[in-house]
C-alpha cells in the first residue's frame, strides 16, 4: 500500500512539474509577443517622426524617384519610321502594303488615332541642390493626424512594457504642441516639436529591446535632429555642439564588444561621416549640412 502511495506521489509531482513548465512557457511566449509588438510600434513612431522631419526640407531617403510622362503615339511612329528607313528602301512592296493597311485603319479610327497616348517612365534625380519644392503642409497635416489616431494604442502597449507616467505624459504633451505648430504651418516650431518628440524614442526603445546597436543609433539621431532643427535659426555654434554630442554618443557604439562584425565597416563609415558633418558646420552653409545629414541617415538605415 505504501508503495502505491509513493508511486501516486511521484506521479503527482511529475504532473505538477509538467504543468509548471507549460505555464511558464506560455507566459514567456506571451510576454515575448507583447514585447515584439511594442518594439514594432516604437519603430513605427521613429520612422514616422523622421519622415516628418525630413519633409520640412523636402528630403527624400532615396536618390531617385519614378516620374511618368506622356508621349504621343505619333512621336513613337516617327521614331520607328526613322529607324526603319533602310528597310523601307529595300522592301518597297511591303511598305506599300503596310501603308495601305495603315490608311484603312486610319479611316476606321478617324481622329482618335492621333489622340492615343502611352506612358514613358524615367528616373528623375532628387537632391538637396536641385530641390525647388515648397513644403507640402497638406501632406504633413494628414500624416500628423494619422499619427494621432495610432498613439493611444501604442501608449497602452508601452505602459505594459514599464514606460513611466512622466514619459507618456511628456510625449503626449509634445504631440499636442506638434499639432498646433503644424496647424499654423510654422516650420521652425514644427521642427522643434518633432525634435523634442524624437527624444522620447530612445527612452521607449530602452524598455522594449536589448539591441544595443539600434539604441545607440536612435540616440545619435536624436542629437543629430537637434542640430538639424536649428538650421533656420543659423545658430552654428549650437549646431556644432549638437553634432559633437552625436559623435560622442556614437563613439560608445564603436568600442562596444557586442557589435556585429558584419556591420563594423558601416559603423566606422558613419563615424567618419559624422566628423565630416561637424567640420562642415564651419562653412555655415545650410545646403552642405543637409547633403551630409541626408547621407548619414541613409547610411544608418543599413545598420
Amino acid at each position: 500500500m505504501r508503495r502505491y502511495k509513493k508511486i501516486l506521489f511521484l506521479f503527482f509531482i511529475i504532473i505538477i512539474s509538467i504543468l509548471g513548465v507549460f505555464l511558464y512557457t506560455t507566459i514567456s511566449k506571451g510576454n515575448e509577443n507583447e514585447n515584439q509588438k511594442a518594439l514594432s510600434e516604437v519603430e513605427y513612431l521613429e520612422k514616422k517622426i523622421v519622415t516628418l522631419l525630413n519633409a520640412l526640407n523636402n528630403i527624400e531617403s532615396r536618390n531617385y524617384n519614378l516620374s511618368v510622362s506622356e508621349i504621343s503615339e505619333e512621336t513613337e511612329k516617327s521614331q520607328s519610321s526613322q529607324n526603319s528607313t533602310g528597310t523601307e528602301q529595300t522592301n518597297n512592296k511591303q511598305v506599300e502594303e503596310q501603308e495601305n493597311t495603315n490608311s484603312n485603319n486610319q479611316d476606321q479610327k478617324g481622329e482618335q488615332a492621333g489622340e492615343e497616348k502611352s506612358e514613358e517612365y524615367n528616373l528623375k534625380e532628387i537632391g538637396v541642390l536641385t530641390n525647388t519644392n515648397e513644403i507640402d503642409w497638406e501632406r504633413i497635416k494628414t500624416e500628423v493626424e494619422n499619427l494621432y489616431s495610432t498613439v493611444p494604442t501604442i501608449i497602452l502597449d508601452l505602459y505594459s512594457q514599464d514606460a513611466t507616467k512622466d514619459e507618456i505624459l511628456g510625449f503626449n504633451e509634445e504631440l499636442d504642441n506638434l499639432v498646433l505648430s503644424v496647424k499654423d504651418e510654422n516650420k521652425q516650431s514644427t521642427l522643434s516639436s518633432l525634435s523634442n518628440l524624437y527624444e522620447y524614442i530612445p527612452k521607449f526603445a530602452d524598455k522594449v529591446t536589448n539591441n544595443e546597436t539600434y539604441k545607440a543609433v536612435i540616440i545619435t539621431k536624436s542629437k543629430l535632429f537637434k542640430a538639424y532643427s536649428k538650421l533656420d535659426y543659423k545658430n552654428w555654434t549650437e549646431i556644432y555642439n549638437d553634432v559633437k554630442q552625436a559623435i560622442e554618443t556614437y563613439s560608445d557604439q564603436l568600442v562596444s564588444t557586442n557589435t556585429d562584425s558584419d556591420k563594423q565597416y558601416t559603423i566606422n563609415k558613419i563615424y567618419i561621416m559624422l566628423n565630416e558633418l561637424q567640420k562642415a558646420t564651419n562653412l555655415q552653409d545650410e545646403s552642405v549640412f543637409l547633403i551630409k545629414y541626408k547621407n548619414i541617415l541613409e547610411e544608418m538605415n543599413n545598420l
